[in-house]
């Protein structure tokens, strides 16, 4: 079998570290924006209690 050629492993390597780094972009991007909220749902805050009920 012939060998691979160190360009295509090279290539092959390039595209897959391309790949990580516009995963690791969109998904800094989807953190610091964040998906369009819906304005019919309620915000998180207001389905958490502000007391809790005393034990019995």
């Amino acid at each position: 079998m012939d060998k691979t050629p160190k360009t295509a492993i090279r290539g092959m390597m390039f595209y897959v570290l391309a790949l990580l780094v516009l995963g690791v972009l969109a998904g800094a991007a989807y953190t610091i924006y964040g998906h369009p909220a819906d304005p019919s749902e309620r915000p998180a805050a207001d389905t958490i209690p502000q007391e809790a009920p005393a034990p019995q």
